[in-house]
Formats: structure tokens, C-alpha cells, sequence
């Protein structure tokens, strides 16, 4: 989502716009340079090499198609709508998606919900941190979000 007035984790125009030029004009490059930053690993890990891996099977045009849909799609309208309990699980350190992400949406959706910020880096712990990871998801899943407030 773009930065806005009332909004800041996102991203400037110029900065996706960039993204998009990076995917159009030099896509293994672009893989390359962006695994390991949204894995939040080196190159030499074995998730690094895995998510590359998977990005140089995809379709550049199809990648470019899915990457304007992420960053151009604006869903700030509706958060109040979503009203079921919502467990917000963010890692300390991701470069797609800052932990005051995760706190605008616990003020701005229309249910209850709790952020836990767990000690992972990258936008995919699951594969960077999932020794780390798996207990907490294990955790929201026993537990509601009243349970977790006296835990």
C-alpha cells in the first residue's frame, strides 16, 4: 500500500514504480536482488536458494501482473469490515511489510485482534525462521485472542 496522510509502512509511487522496471528489464537480476532481502537470508541459505528457485520458474509478465496487483491494491477501505478475531503475527525485521503495518491494522480493523512481533526477519518466516515460527502460529491456533492477552 502506498505511504497516505493517516498510513506510513508502505511504499512511494516511485519505489514500486522501480520494482516494476526491475521485473521488466532484468528479471533473474530482479530475483536475485529480492529473494534474499524478502526471505531476510543470504544467498547461500538453503530458503534463499529455494524462493529463487521458484520466482525463475514463474513468467516475468506473469511476476510483474502479480507484483502491480500486491502493490497497487489498496484495501484500507474495508478494514473495518473484517470483524472476526485476527491474530497479527509480523517479524521484527521485514523490509516489505514494517511492524507499523501490523499495528495499523490492530487499530483499523473492525474486530478484536492482537499483533505478536516474533525475533524473525524477512516477509517469509516460514521459510527463513520456521523453528521459530511453528510454535507461535501453534500458539494462536490453541489459543483465542482473550487467552492470549493473560499469557
Amino acid at each position: 500500500m502506498l505511504n497516505d496522510v493517516d498510513y506510513c509502512g508502505g511504499f512511494e509511487r516511485e519505489d514500486i514504480d522501480q520494482i516494476f522496471e526491475a521485473v521488466r528489464s532484468n528479471y533473474e537480476a530482479w530475483c536475485s536482488g529480492f529473494a534474499p532481502l524478502v526471505v531476510g537470508s543470504d544467498m547461500d541459505s538453503v530458503s534463499v536458494q529455494e524462493f529463487c528457485r521458484t520466482l525463475f520458474k514463474m513468467r516475468p509478465d506473469i511476476t510483474l501482473s502479480l507484483a502491480q496487483t500486491i502493490f497497487l491494491s489498496d484495501m484500507r477501505h474495508i478494514h473495518g469490515l473484517v470483524t472476526v478475531p485476527c491474530h497479527i503475527i509480523q517479524s521484527i525485521k521485514d523490509v516489505a511489510v514494517p511492524v507499523a503495518v501490523s499495528e495499523y491494522l490492530h487499530q483499523n480493523l473492525g474486530g478484536e485482534s492482537v499483533v505478536e512481533v516474533t525475533a524473525t526477519e524477512g516477509h517469509l518466516p516460514q521459510l527463513s525462521s520456521p523453528d521459530i515460527l511453528i510454535p507461535v502460529l501453534l500458539k494462536h491456533i490453541r489459543f483465542g485472542i482473550a487467552d492470549l492477552a493473560v499469557l
